[in-house]
């Protein structure tokens, strides 16, 4: 191993059962010579971290997990067989990290990222362009890159096109932004006002509240002259697709990225009409691959790119606790993050 003047110890914060986590001091986990030793800078908290923590998760939670999933961080050690980073070296890891090709059939997470010092092997990671601040670098790997696939910006030309985004959660921000900054014009949709003028000040055209105008379809087909939107970023799920199928343009592209709620609403034989009589399609999406991040990372290679604006709010690593109590009011527009 290379660069062996390292810390033994770090402090992380571990789950210790249903909404109770703990600071613990533990030693660094070992390294093989393909591996990297990360300085953590940041970490992005996803709704899925704060279902795991309050036992709300669809699968099994080992009690004494490290908690955080998205990192961007600092090389301190590099083993010696890895070739493209180096000490200093600025870093994010894959959301998941058997996603290297995005022809891997399962899904996998590291032991949590909320601790002041994480391992991974070199291939799961991608470098960070300067330009980007840490907080906005671990913003990108779940929230980003989602975004970046259901827009299709890899090979999708959104200039000039509409694009729907519900609600003001972190992949829905992302997504308004990316969106708006590729020259597309975005509708927001949001049952409070306050997030909806946040939303504006990110670039959307046009914003919806959707409790004042739960047929906010027909307002959609309004602003669109009666044509519809190009693409849905889709996060009710069961509750709101057809709306959503309803609000579509002909062969545009539902973007199925959440499934906020259980409860089906509507008519399916309506559903399937209206799949076939605007030959749209419903794409299922989660997260993204390597490659994806790396195209992303690209994109953003910019000087003057900045997505501070999509960062609601930055808690210190002694206060990761009071990040998962703000994440739980549901106040936030945009990101929720950890600076170390």
């Amino acid at each position: 191993m290379a660069n062996q003047n390292v810390p033994q110890t770090r402090k992380a914060l571990r789950r210790r059962g249903p909404h109770v986590a703990e600071f613990v001091d533990e030693a660094i986990p070992s390294r093989g010579s393909s591996d990297v030793l990360i300085r953590v800078r940041a970490v992005s908290l996803n709704y899925k971290d704060l279902a795991m923590l309050d036992d709300n998760f669809p699968w099994p939670v080992p009690s004494n997990i490290i908690m955080g999933a998205d990192v961007a961080g600092e090389v301190v050690s590099v083993g010696d067989r890895v070739s493209r980073f180096e000490v200093g070296s600025r870093v994010v890891a894959v959301h998941n990290l058997d996603n290297i090709t995005g022809r891997e059939l399962t899904a996998r997470a590291m032991d949590g990222t909320l601790a002041t010092y994480v391992v991974f092997p070199e291939v799961e990671l991608v470098k960070v362009p300067d330009n980007l601040t840490w907080a906005e670098a671990s913003i990108v790997p779940c929230a980003g890159v989602t975004a970046w696939s259901a827009l299709n910006m890899k090979t999708n030309n959104l200039w000039g096109k509409t694009v729907l985004v519900q609600g003001t959660g972190g992949v829905s921000i992302m997504a308004l932004s990316l969106a708006a900054k590729a020259g597309a014009t975005v509708i927001a949709t949001s049952s409070s006002d306050t997030k909806l003028e946040h939303a504006k000040k990110l670039g959307a055209t046009h914003v919806i509240n959707y409790k004042r105008n739960p047929n906010w379809e027909e307002e959609v087909l309004k602003l669109t002259g009666g044509l519809g939107v190009d693409i849905v970023i889709e996060q009710g799920g069961a509750s709101s697709l057809l709306q959503s199928v309803q609000s579509i343009r002909r062969e545009g592209q539902i973007s199925q990225v959440g499934f906020l709620s259980g409860d089906g609403q509507g008519d399916i034989f309506r559903l399937v009409q209206l799949l076939i009589m605007k030959k749209c399609s419903i794409v299922g999406i989660q997260v993204g691959s390597k490659g994806d991040l790396e195209d992303l990372m690209d994109f953003l290679r910019q000087p003057h790119f900045k997505l501070d604006s999509c960062v609601d709010r930055v808690f210190s690593f002694d206060k990761s606790l009071e990040a998962f109590d703000y994440m739980r009011n549901g106040s936030a527009v945009g990101k929720i993050v950890v600076e170390f």
